[in-house]
């Protein structure tokens, strides 16, 4: 699990998630009160605990390390983060009665963070596979449910609630943060149930024992104490499984920018003629951005890096239908992009590059 503390970039650059708020779980309420169906949750457990498995890698000199996939069919595939299993020489699946399996390593894709390994199907056919389900259909304050293998402990659960669904934090780019978490993915569910180190490439389910996310990373407030989590929507995983089930790296399209979703507040006290847009807080070296001469915010408080408005025909209305957007496009594709700078539009033509390898 990636624990990580977030930053304001600036008091007006909020991004959308933050404005609607966020329900706060139980686990800070010390009062004695069931909020669950304590039965549900027993059915959900019983019947998805199964498919749930810790990942043990060894790496090059490094002791064993160890996070949670998941049991995605019956051909012995299994979902994990990118981030379990990155430079492991030697990875090991172990099944919720101890059994140790030898997995193999298929598709990768760095910058969604998500890693498909394989073991022997007829060890793992006695086992149900849990489902994806389809996240776009996931609402703020439904039950959310982690199952993972946190600190040495076996499917430990956590409950909560979807506390929200957006764009992944705008953070720089920065070797300790999760790769997940360098590129914005597009509809992260924001969750309040604990996430532990060792939760990294477990199940986010639903109260039908779905899968709608997988749980890749979590805030730790300034105090240090657990924040929200935040797990990688199931659909991206149904997007890339044809690719993650063949055994190579998915390049996605590189644009090669930090942004953030401007705010109704944000674009009021810009004073700019727009109903949305993606600001540029920082520009990546050497990336097709750089390359083209777009300009990132000062840090100087006077807020006059470029404001994307569009890319081709598309309007921009947050960092994550942006990324959407590219996500539809290949390495290599010409793109338009439409502008704000010192209150003009301005159009830039700009090749997408790959996403870098992160080390």
């Amino acid at each position: 699990m990636w624990v990580i503390g977030l930053l304001l970039l600036s008091g007006i650059l909020i991004g959308s998630i933050a404005s609607t708020g966020i329900i706060t779980s139980s686990r800070f309420n010390n009062k004695e009160t069931t909020l669950y169906d304590e039965g549900l949750i027993d059915r959900v457990v019983s019947q998805s605990s199964n498919a749930v498995v810790e990942i043990i890698v060894k790496r090059p000199n490094t002791s064993t390390d160890s996070g949670t996939g998941f049991i995605l069919d019956k051909d012995g595939h299994i979902a994990t983060n990118e981030h379990v299993i990155h430079g492991a020489t030697n990875i090991q699946v172990s099944l919720k009665d101890g059994t140790i399996l030898l997995a193999k390593q298929l598709g990768v894709s760095q910058s969604d963070d998500l890693a498909l390994l394989a073991v022997n199907p007829l060890k793992v056919a006695h086992i149900e596979p849990l489902k994806l389900a389809n996240s776009d259909l996931v609402k703020t304050g439904q039950l959310a449910l982690a199952i993972g293998n946190p600190l040495g402990m076996r499917n430990f659960l956590s409950v909560g609630v979807v506390a929200g669904i957006g764009d992944s934090p705008p953070i720089l780019r920065d070797s300790r943060i999760s790769p997940a978490l360098q590129r914005p993915i597009p509809n992260m569910i924001w969750t309040d149930a604990t996430l532990l180190p060792g939760n990294s490439g477990g199940p986010l389910l639903n109260s039908s024992g779905e899968v709608i996310g997988i749980n890749s990373a979590v805030h730790i407030t300034y105090q240090g104490d657990l924040g929200i989590g935040f797990a990688i929507p199931s659909n991206i995983l149904i997007e890339l499984l044809p690719n993650l089930k063949l055994p190579n790296v998915i390049s996605r399209p590189w644009l090669g920018i930090s942004g953030v979703t401007l705010t109704q507040e944000a674009i009021k006290q810009m004073d700019l003629n727009i109903k949305s847009g993606v600001y540029i807080w920082d520009i990546y070296p050497k990336s097709p951005a750089s390359l083209n001469s777009l300009i990132p915010d000062a840090k100087n408080g006077s807020m006059n890096g470029d404001i994307i408005i569009k890319v081709d025909t598309v309007k921009v209305k947050s960092v994550s239908e942006m990324v959407d957007y590219l996500n539809s496009l290949k390495p290599g594709d010409l793109i338009t992009l439409t502008i704000i700078r010192d209150s003009k539009l301005i159009e830039i033509k700009i090749i997408l590059g790959s996403w870098p390898p992160l080390s």
